[in-house]
């Protein structure tokens, strides 16, 4: 806020200079640099009237720039009107970029404050007739008498009830008093530009000290809260957020925190900023605890002196308007899933970017919504669609596609009955030779009542690797029953060196079954040995017969190999998995009648085939005859085949007793088990039997093919 000496002649260029205004900058870096932002018709009151000065303000830039000063000696204000007052019972955030002119604090000019105040609908400070705003930027306080013993004079002329923080141009550092020329007398520095804030109207905001001359003479500096040194007027647009975080409970103060520079104004991405945050007491803006209504009105004062400057704002969010949200995620669709911050896509792969917009709520819908996608570096779009929460899709034409950026204008506005819009670009990443960084980049989404802008993480695109595996060893082996299958491979990928084996992860599966994969495992002679793996195949998951095995390879950067196939055949048989040795029948006592006599429980036979599905077998008998153990006496009677019809077949000859199908792999039939009491092989005796203990021979034949 420095005011040079000569200041009379400026204030005679006052009553010359205040003619008509244009509403166009004449600062051209206003418009050509402007960042996306907001119409703001209507919601500005800029033709207020100012005691002894004419107001300034206009809207510039076709509606999207709020200018308060252009030329020299300007003094401007502009207020939101009463549809756009801001409520302070609930939290709220201002978004915008401010243009604070060029030529740093040597030829800029005075500054520029944005403004709470409970006191009317406009205001500014109080200036005398033949006087300058000067250091007040047209919302503090002045300081026109050297001999004020307290700040309550230089408080009167500022906007009652009001919280205000200043972006000032000049340090007014004179220490002369009388000349409204030392609120900053507190920098040393005179080419240090900054950011603070207080309350215009409170006497506690302005501290007395001495003249350069001393006696009873005195100057009011400014006590500057929530300090920011830093460059204002370097002719780029610098982006402020405001976040107002509202009392709790019967608590009457809330916190300011005001972030400047915290996004680039070229790419529109975050970035740090500098910060400061402030308690604000609503009581000094005329607002009590019991207050049912605690809506304020806000705006920018500004003013300009001897060196005129382009100050404008331009807003991408106004509390009420619009609550939007802005979110940006990546999918890598190849791998199936997301691409966070520092990740990686491999070159080849296919890519989606999904752009989430939500309307959270407001005084209006989201109007008239432009989106700018970035054009991705060494991403071929393929296609766009844009889903609304109400079901409805827009296609993106190929023109759009190729363009950059991307632009489509949404066909839908957002609102309470239509909440999101996602749009959604795919296409497909370029096959890179060498990795290749990928920046994260901004998408903005411009209404005509918010301005929202998202950004995408940054990551890496990796050369496609081409893995190939092979079997080297016990591929479509055989094996005994009962015995474990070993299989080696050696993986390995073409053009790049040797990947580490616990990068490199084995897929095998056994039959149809997934099996635990395991990194590259080497061999037996070295577990290490690069690209090599060992399969080993547990005997109780191997079935008789023919086994399939299946193997594929995935890297940790989910490349993937080629299945490659091979068989492992389990050796299978035909055999008696039971056979009793000695079996017997009931003793009995011969009536001199022929009999049939029953067995007694100590017949056992059961067949295993292993042939596997599909294979057939049957099963012979053929008796001996029997003869008494003493005597060698032949008994008078044979063993029979009884089958369920009665039918019995003397087994002097071999008799076919059962067959079966295999339905699996390995089965087991239990043949005994399935003879009743009347059937299967029991002993028939004649009448002329003789008493004594016989014995005979039975020949089990199993035969694996039709008789």
């Amino acid at each position: 806020m420095r005011k040079l000496w000569g200041w009379l002649v400026v204030g005679i260029l006052i009553g010359l200079g205040f003619g008509g205004i244009t509403a166009q900058a004449t600062d051209t870096a206003v418009t050509t640099t402007l960042p996306p932002s907001m119409a703001i018709t209507g919601i500005f009151n800029t033709t207020s009237s100012i005691a002894n000065v004419t107001n300034t303000a206009t809207l510039v830039a076709n509606n999207h720039g709020l200018q308060i000063t252009e030329g020299n000696n300007h003094a401007g204000s502009a207020w939101a009107t009463n549809n756009y007052k801001v409520d302070l019972s609930k939290d709220a955030t201002f978004s915008l970029w401010l243009y604070l002119g060029k030529g740093g604090a040597g030829s800029a000019g005075q500054g520029m404050t944005f403004v709470l105040q409970n006191a009317g609908t406009t205001g500014f400070t109080t200036i005398p007739a033949g006087r300058m705003a000067g250091q007040s930027l047209g919302t503090w306080g002045l300081d026109f008498n050297s001999t004020a013993a307290d700040a309550t004079a230089v408080a009167a002329a500022a906007i009652p009830k009001s919280w205000a923080l200043e972006f000032d141009e000049q340090v007014n550092d004179s220490r002369d008093g009388g000349d409204n020329n030392g609120f900053d007398y507190n920098y040393i520095n005179t080419t240090t530009q900054h950011i603070a804030s207080n309350y215009p109207a409170q006497a506690s905001t302005y501290s007395r000290n001495g003249t350069a001359t001393s006696g009873a003479k005195y100057f009011y500096y400014l006590n500057h809260q929530g300090k920011i040194n830093t460059t204002l007027s370097d002719g780029t647009w610098h982006h402020l957020t405001l976040a107002w975080t509202a009392p709790t409970d019967n608590s009457n103060t809330g916190s300011m925190t005001y972030t400047f520079n915290d996004k680039n104004p070229t790419t529109g991405a975050s970035q740090s900023g500098q910060s400061a945050t402030i308690s604000l007491d609503l009581s000094k803006l005329g607002i009590n605890v019991t207050d049912a209504t605690k809506t304020v009105t806000w705006g920018f004062t500004g003013v300009s002196g001897t060196f005129g400057t382009n100050n404008v704002v331009a807003f991408e969010h106004i509390p009420g308007l619009v609550n939007a949200q802005a979110k940006t995620t990546i999918t890598d669709e190849t791998l199936a899933r997301p691409v966070t911050a520092d990740g990686y896509v491999n070159g080849g792969d296919t890519v989606s970017y999904r752009h989430q917009l939500t309307y959270v709520g407001g005084s209006q819908s989201w109007q008239n919504i432009v989106a700018q996608l970035p054009t991705i570096p060494n991403v071929t779009w393929q296609s766009g669609t844009v889903t609304y929460a109400d079901g409805s899709q827009e296609t993106l034409p190929s023109t759009a596609l190729s363009s950059n950026p991307v632009t489509h204008v949404l066909t839908k506005s957002l609102s309470s009955t239509n909440t999101t819009a996602t749009l959604q670009l795919t296409g497909r990443v370029a096959a890179v030779t060498t990795e290749t960084p990928v920046a994260d980049s901004q998408a903005t989404f411009a209404g005509t009542n918010q301005v929202m802008t998202s950004t995408s993480p940054n990551y890496t695109i990796y050369p496609a690797r081409q893995w190939s595996v092979d079997w080297t060893a016990g591929a479509g082996a055989t094996v005994a029953p009962g015995s474990n299958a070993t299989i080696t491979g050696l993986a390995s990928v073409a053009g790049e060196p040797a990947v580490n084996n616990h990068e490199v992860t084995v897929h095998a599966s056994l039959n149809g079954q997934s099996l635990p994969t395991f990194t590259l495992n080497g061999t037996a002679g070295d577990p290490n040995e690069v690209g090599a793996f060992t399969l080993i195949l547990p005997a109780d998951k191997l079935i008789s017969g023919t086994n399939s095995v299946t193997v594929y390879v995935t890297d940790s950067r989910g490349n993937r190999s080629a299945t490659i196939v091979t068989t492992v055949v389990v050796a299978g048989k035909l055999a008696f998995s039971q056979l009793a040795k000695t079996s017997s029948f009931v003793t009995t006592t011969l009536t001199g009648q022929q009999m049939l006599i029953n067995r007694n429980p100590d017949w056992q036979v059961q067949v295993q085939n292993s042939l596997g599905t599909g294979t057939t077998w049957q099963l012979t008998v053929q008796a001996s005859e029997l003869t008494e153990t003493i005597t060698q006496h032949r008994l008078a009677g044979e063993m029979v085949w009884c089958r369920a019809d009665g039918t019995q077949l003397p087994l002097a000859t071999a008799v076919q007793v059962a067959q079966g199908t295999n339905t699996q792999p390995s089965q087991v039939t239990d043949i005994t088990g399935a003879w009743q009491s009347t059937t299967g092989i029991r002993l028939h005796v004649s009448s002329a039997a003789s008493r004594g203990n016989y014995h005979g021979q039975l020949t089990w034949t199993l035969i694996n093919s039709p008789g």
